[in-house]
């Protein structure tokens, strides 16, 4: 007689009840109106974020014969790639989109897929709000001169501020057109959608536009921005990346990293971000730093390097990266312990053997 694993049991009622966990209907709320978005005819709804910087949303639009139509999608607001198209749907009279949504529990694993967290309120709003002690304020400009290109003044560039405390400010969207481009004819700024992850927002606005030699129409145009990375005189105590790595952003210390910031940049207290990263247990974003380049050996108040902090958790991956990063193994902390002493310590033997 086979002995069956309590592990296949396990996972053989897990892939049973999964179907009915997904489509659960307190699992996902459905669409939720975001009511200062209304524009003629169109509604923005808002799904659900995720941790990495995702959000998913859905847009009931005009259609021709008057009816309307539903779509939705889910857009990664730091690469600003969109990740998931939905098929078209038409709605039927006095059809809602949440109604819609409980028709389609396939539609579920997408969101699973981005790891979408559902959301039970969002925060919205207009073009001024104030989020964690700081004031925020949206701005946009619109270049409707004349052109070679647009010799009937068509709007030809579009630039969206953010500003933070009215003292310092980013670009988040810059928009001039090429051969390639859709053209743009007019854009309407008109506030944000708050994450609850990352301190991240969706600046939403209203774009007219269409492919070259079509009529333009009115869409919504979303378009990501951190809430505290990238300001031109931000008042902060050490650099940008030092504070991503202080939140465990990975994403945004990635996006820094990508932009050319100093791995080895300090934070007011002379921590290197490996070591921020380290000291919190943030090994993934060790890694990045690490693979950008940073120096291991700066140490903190207790005597410790990332080395130390590495070992004690029995990171063996980063332990080898640190290694081959030039970290030195028999420094000692202010307690007289090396990182093979604390690795031994916590029972990590694999560990201990590669710091011999």
């Amino acid at each position: 007689m086979y002995r069956i694993s309590r592990h296949f049991v396990f996972l053989f009622i897990l892939l049973l009840t999964a179907p009915y966990l997904l489509c659960a209907r307190d699992t996902w709320s459905g669409p939720e109106l975001q009511e200062d978005f209304r524009f003629d005819k169109m509604d923005l709804y808002a799904i659900g974020w995720s941790e990495k910087g995702e959000f998913a949303y859905g847009i009931v639009s005009p259609s021709e014969s008057g009816a309307a139509y539903w779509q939705w999608y889910i857009l990664d607001l730091i690469d600003d790639v969109l990740l998931f198209e939905s098929p078209r749907w038409t709605l039927l009279e006095g059809q809602t989109p949440a109604e819609l949504w409980e028709r389609h529990p396939e539609w579920y694993p997408q969101l699973i897929r981005f790891g979408i967290t559902p959301g039970a309120d969002f925060l919205s709003g207009g073009q001024i709000f104030q989020h964690d002690g700081s004031s925020y304020r949206m701005s946009y400009t619109l270049d409707r001169s004349e052109s070679e290109m647009y010799p009937g003044g068509m709007t030809k560039n579009i630039r969206i501020d953010l500003f933070r405390n009215n003292s310092s400010g980013k670009t988040v969207y810059n928009y001039s057109p090429s051969e390639k481009d859709d053209t743009v004819e007019d854009m309407i700024l008109k506030g944000y959608i708050l994450s609850p992850f990352e301190k991240r927002t969706a600046i939403v606005a209203l774009e007219k536009s269409a492919p070259q030699g079509e009529t333009p129409r009115w869409r919504y145009r979303i378009i990501g921005a951190h809430l505290t990375v990238g300001f031109s005189a931000v008042k902060q105590q050490g650099s940008a990346l030092a504070e991503a790595v202080l939140n465990g952003q990975f994403y945004v210390s990635r996006m820094l990293l990508g932009e050319g910031a100093d791995p080895d940049s300090r934070d007011s207290r002379g921590y290197t971000p490996l070591l921020i990263a380290a000291r919190l247990g943030h090994w993934e974003i060790a890694g990045l730093l690490i693979d950008a380049g940073a120096v291991p050996g700066q140490a903190d108040d207790r005597g410790r390097r990332a080395l130390h902090y590495a070992a004690e958790a029995g990171e063996e991956q980063t332990v080898r990266l640190l290694l081959g990063a030039g970290a030195r193994k028999n420094l000692k902390d202010l307690n007289g312990q090396t990182p093979a002493d604390l690795a031994a310590a916590a029972g990590y033997s694999s560990v201990r053997k590669l710091l011999r």
